[in-house]
């Protein structure tokens, strides 16, 4: 049976010799009209009143009162650039109500994430492009504590630091995406603040192993969930005057724009992608085929696909990801590295033990691990898990888990493709093969989830 995945901006023919169920999610919404729709409601948002105005007010009590624009970086999808893009037209409705570009600021939320480059940032917002270069944008670093203010603590005893600029600045706007996410519940909203752009000590709290292990600490939950009652207290700490949050269909074009009050706006694109990101199952699969996606544009990134195939597996099944890991650095930064490191070193039990102790001192990005750990308690076994991935460098892998993909096949059947996507298709179909022969006998059951970590498995159960 043939099927196709996607990688990068291709999707990729894969020929299987079994039967094959392609699912995905329960429905696409179709586009909303743009730059209408983002006009709309900037005008007319949710239990708030329009960003002109609210805008005005700042100026009128402030004449030099400093706007700062929160925004995601370049591991989201949301759709900043051009007319069709939500940035334009905040900026356009700031300079209406009075604001000059340069009392203006956009800050790149990126949480622990590397800075973006000039480059990049230019390609993702474009503001050269639309005359808006007298607008001065920054990168939060989390880790600079010259660009921290502190904000106290929160009720779970987590020291709150913030951006110094969003904080001290008279208009506060929050921007991003809201999708389901494997930890938080749901993007965007909160999350924009926190993580964000809070500081390390808050990020150690709110991606300690304390709160992810929580069994609330899961898609499309918020009630309950530890990190999104930490995110929202830490985001009513710092203050938030006026959200643009969007939602996309699977082909990154935008559904809705939910502007306006942070918890109103949020919720309101919440229970929309309730309605269709979910992916019901009648069982799970010995074999689950899916894209890291957009996002995954590192290992670190590739993990939010393996969580989200872990919900399909049975126990001890197989799951293989096809990723495009085009990241400077396609593995993650230096704390995944180290927290990998550590895991392939001491085992996932020993591994949780060890960050789960008191005296432990927190490594970055070691929350992504973590979330490895449940992968792997789901298949069992590393060598249940196939990364097809053509970026990383060879010494990588030594540490990585489960089985990299190109190692499966000859050097001369990889050297003898023309491009890497005739490469990446010879890699899954090689793994894909390889899974089911492990079976014997036996006819697996193979599914493939074609959203990627944009899908949510539910198994009726």
């Amino acid at each position: 049976m043939n099927f196709t995945i996607e990688y990068g901006e291709h999707f990729l023919p894969i020929d299987c010799s079994q039967t094959v169920e392609v699912r995905g999610m329960t429905g696409s919404p179709e586009a909303i009209s743009l730059p209408s729709s983002i006009t709309d409601a900037l005008k007319n948002p949710i239990q708030s009143s329009s960003l002109v105005e609210v805008g005005r007010q700042k100026i009128v009590a402030n004449p030099n009162a400093q706007a700062v624009i929160v925004v995601s970086d370049n591991t989201r999808p949301v759709p900043y650039r051009g007319e069709h893009g939500i940035m334009v037209h905040i900026i356009r409705a700031l300079l209406e109500a009075g604001f000059s570009k340069q009392q203006i600021t956009v800050v790149i939320g990126a949480g622990s994430h590397r800075n973006m480059n000039p480059d990049e940032i230019e390609v993702m917002m474009g503001l050269k492009e639309s005359g808006l270069h007298g607008v001065t944008v920054t990168n939060h670093e989390y880790d600079n504590e010259d660009h921290l203010i502190g904000l106290g603590v929160t009720s779970r005893g987590s020291i709150v630091k913030v951006n110094k600029l969003y904080y001290e600045a008279d208009l506060k706007i929050v921007t991003g995406l809201v999708e389901s996410h494997f930890m938080a519940g749901a993007s965007g909203g909160r999350k924009g603040i926190c993580p964000g752009i809070v500081g390390k000590e808050t990020l150690t709290i709110f991606h300690g192993a304390r709160f992810l292990s929580s069994t609330q600490a899961a898609d499309l939950v918020l009630e309950g969930n530890p990190l999104n009652d930490e995110s929202l207290e830490v985001a009513h700490m710092a203050g938030c005057d006026f959200l643009v949050n969007v939602t996309l269909n699977a082909e990154k074009r935008i559904t809705g724009v939910y502007a306006g009050d942070l918890v109103k706006a949020h919720q309101a694109a919440v229970e929309k992608i309730r309605e269709y990101v979910v992916v019901p199952l009648s069982h799970r699969y010995d074999i689950v085929v899916i894209p890291a996606g957009f996002v995954g544009i590192n290992h670190y990134q590739a993990g939010k696909a393996a969580v989200e195939a872990s919900r399909a597996v049975k126990s001890g099944g197989k799951i293989i990801i096809a990723a495009k890991n085009t990241d400077t650095d396609p593995v993650g930064g230096s704390g995944y590295k180290e927290s990998l490191q550590l895991l392939h070193k001491h085992g996932k039990e020993k591994f949780i033990e060890m960050i789960s102790d008191d005296g432990w001192t927190m490594i970055q990005e070691q929350w992504q691990v973590q979330m490895w750990c449940k992968v792997l308690d789901r298949i069992e076994k590393p060598e249940n898990l196939f990364y097809c991935a053509l970026e990383i460098p060879e010494s990588e892998y030594a540490y990585l888990p489960g089985i990299p993909g190109h190692h499966l096949l000859a050097t001369a059947e990889l050297t003898s493709a023309t491009s890497a996507e005739d490469k990446m298709k010879t890699i899954v179909e090689t793994a894909l093969q390889t899974a089911i022969q492990s079976y014997g006998e036996k006819i697996p059951e193979i599914l493939v989830l074609k959203d990627g970590p944009y899908g949510i498995p539910e198994v009726d159960e």
